[in-house]
């Protein structure tokens, strides 16, 4: 199956699978749980995995898929995967409980531990974001053709994509090396992986990651924002995220920035050196 043709299958399984989630957003109560983690999980994470889980079990019965609901799967029978599914089937649940529209359904192709293809879905607007090695990336906004988007080069003005939740200060003290560079610095705060989203398109340039995430988080983000013509490295290595090769699936902290020649090495350093001496 080719990417477009892919792009098109699983944008029929998030549109299911948005289905669910907005049946429960519609109700008073989303019968909220704490998993092991003390992360919530809501009757909308559920319903939303079980519809992936049998959709991509129809499309590609042959490729294994790790979830963020498989709480079951084990590293030893997953490492030896060459190729599989990463999915969050309800990513940004804290916004979904309260109820701010930004959350999204995040599904990712992962070739030899590197993301190939991701598609990540907006159930409240029906936008929806792809991307792959092969095609680019893309964007379609409900009732329109899609559109291919990029991600833009530096100028003047950065605007830095930020969480609503996690550490301003720190992505404050984080640009302070390269503040000159730049006529002005804004903030720009949205949640789950529409940061990304907002990088791949051209609206922002960059988002420091600094608080953890798990790679169903990044994975789908990762495939789109890089066909955009982005990047999302480790913010210690400045190499691009991979997955499956640990038994943790947490992320290292991340950089994602629109134009390559974003000066990370600068935030690195200044990073490390904060580190060493904090």
């Amino acid at each position: 199956m080719n990417q477009h043709d892919l792009a098109s299958a699983l944008l029929c399984i998030c549109q299911q699978a948005s289905a669910e989630i907005l049946k429960v957003y519609q109700r008073d109560d989303f019968s909220i749980a704490a998993k092991e983690d003390h992360s919530p999980v809501t009757a909308a994470d559920l319903a939303a995995h079980q519809v992936i889980r049998a959709g991509l079990s129809d499309l590609t019965p042959e490729i294994p898929q790790l979830s963020e609901e498989d709480t079951e799967l084990t590293y030893q029978k997953r490492k030896v995967w060459q190729q599989f599914w990463c999915i969050d089937p309800l990513d940004g649940t804290k916004e979904f409980i309260n109820r701010n529209d930004e959350f999204t359904i995040n599904i990712a192709l992962i070739e030899n531990n590197r993301p190939i293809f991701g598609i990540i879905y907006v159930p409240v607007s029906g936008v929806a974001y792809w991307g792959g090695n092969e095609i680019g990336a893309w964007k379609q906004e409900e009732g329109r053709a899609p559109a291919q988007i990029r991600s833009r080069p530096l100028g003047k003005d950065l605007i830095v994509a930020s969480s609503r939740r996690h550490g301003q200060e720190a992505n404050e003290n984080l640009m302070l090396p390269i503040a000159k560079q730049f006529s002005q610095i804004s903030h720009r705060g949205m949640g789950s992986s529409l940061k990304m989203c907002l990088i791949a398109e051209g609206i922002a340039d960059f988002y420091p990651r600094l608080y953890p995430t798990s790679e169903w988080d990044t994975a789908a983000a990762q495939a789109i924002l890089e066909a955009a013509g982005g990047r999302l490295v480790n913010a210690e290595t400045l190499e691009g995220l991979t997955y499956n090769l640990r038994e943790s699936l947490e992320n290292p902290y991340f950089f994602a920035c629109g134009d390559p020649q974003f000066p990370l090495e600068v935030l690195r350093n200044h990073l490390a050196s904060g580190s060493q001496n904090g």
